[in-house]
């Protein structure tokens, strides 16, 4: 079972209805965000104490005024493993081209 997660969506509502099965799984520490760039900083700095088991993550994200490096959840998918190969990932989106999926395995 995962311990620690990390929720990076950028819609409100779907990133509620993920935390509360969360809840409802009982799991001790979860954490949410709603920028890419964010998301990483999470991933890198759990790294000193207590690293995430789980990213869970859409693949897009909209634009607003907040610039960010990371434009995209298969970017951050790439970033988050690079600085921790172990973490586990689960994408949560509404992405349905057989072909943007395929490059995430």
């Amino acid at each position: 079972m995962f311990n620690k997660i990390l929720i990076a969506e950028d819609h409100e509502c779907s990133n509620l209805s993920v935390q509360k099965v969360l809840e409802d799984l009982k799991i001790p520490k979860v954490d949410h965000v709603y920028y890419c760039d964010d998301a990483l900083s999470y991933v890198k700095k759990s790294l000193e104490s207590r690293p995430y088991d789980l990213l869970i993550t859409d693949l897009s994200f909209e634009e607003d005024h907040r610039k960010q490096i990371i434009k995209n959840g298969r970017e951050l998918i790439k970033c988050c493993k690079d600085a921790s190969p172990s973490l586990k990932v689960i994408v949560f989106s509404l992405e349905h081209r057989l072909g943007v999926i395929d490059l995430l395995f």
